[in-house]
């Protein structure tokens, strides 16, 4: 993973004597922002269009990353060791001041503004500019972090409770015909290394395999989980003389990766006698060349 550097510059102005104290500073960025996108590959977790459930969107949430997964900042009373998997602070350590990647427009004095003129992306990264007024923050400043959006609306938590610290993951519905949450079901194959997903599904003795452009482990800074990012590339229909699924109302059957270059469809319905045909289809992943039986 790429390893980026930000600089800090803190301003601490003298209410009574306009003198301004400066303090500049290199940070590092930890592991913090690869290790949400990780552990939650593709966005599976929450939701990306809006129509299917009710919980936490990724878009306008996390995404794009600038500035929302990184878009608040918090700073701590005493020092915080520089190391790329220190993500998680002791409850020793609680911040003094924090701001989101809004105006503060609550009762809670401990939280500052951004200042929305100011901040803006640049040609090589982003910058961020906080104030904080004469009652808000007060206290020693011994470190500075960068944090989300919502880490920096309420840090820990606050007496206030203007906002939670807590986003909630609820019930997704698959109810979406014949798009892409169902093509996730139907999934075979996930190419990681070149983002793609292989989908096949069966209907009137045809194999569909559809192709699609996914971001798993990767995401550009200012791209969204949305059409614009997941796109399907390729869609190829085989037309099947033997192969084909049981059932009627509710198909019987399945789609595998052989993992010797091939996608095998297997078909079966059990009976009462004992006795039952498999009909099968074998697909080169190359060409999509096919056999049945």
């Amino acid at each position: 993973m790429k390893r980026y550097t930000g600089n800090l510059v803190l301003e601490l102005e003298d209410v009574n004597t306009g003198v301004v104290e400066t303090v500049l500073e290199t940070n590092m960025v930890t592991n913090a922002v690869n290790d949400i996108l990780g552990v939650n590959p593709m966005g599976v977790m929450y939701k990306a269009g809006g129509q299917y459930d009710d919980s936490l969107t990724w878009n306008e949430e996390l995404l794009p990353i600038c500035p929302n997964m990184i878009g608040g900042i918090l700073l701590f009373p005493s020092s915080i060791t520089e190391q790329v998997d220190n993500l998680y602070l002791p409850s020793t350590n609680l911040p003094v001041a924090y701001a989101s990647n809004d105006v503060n427009a609550t009762a809670n004095t401990k939280r500052g503004s951004m200042n929305l003129t100011e901040s803006m992306k640049l040609s090589d990264g982003f910058k961020f500019v906080w104030e904080f007024t004469p009652s808000q923050g007060n206290g020693t400043i011994a470190a500075v972090g960068l944090t989300s959006k919502h880490g920096g609306a309420n840090a820990y938590g606050y007496e206030v409770a203007v906002d939670s610290t807590l986003l909630q993951i609820k019930k997704v519905s698959l109810d979406d015909g014949d798009g892409f949450i169902n093509d996730l079901f139907r999934c075979v194959t996930v190419d990681f290394e070149n983002a793609k997903l292989y989908a096949l599904c069966y209907a009137s003795n045809t194999v569909t395999i559809k192709r699609y452009r996914i971001p798993v482990f990767d995401i550009g800074l200012n791209e969204k989980l949305d059409d614009s990012t997941l796109s399907l590339e390729d869609t190829t229909v085989l037309q099947c003389s033997t192969f084909h699924f049981y059932g009627s109302y509710t198909p019987y059957g399945i789609f595998m990766d052989g993992g010797d270059g091939y996608w095998y469809g297997f078909a079966n319905q059990g009976n009462s006698s004992g006795s039952a045909t498999v009909l099968w289809i074998k697909i080169k992943k190359g060409d999509y060349t096919f056999t049945e039986g």
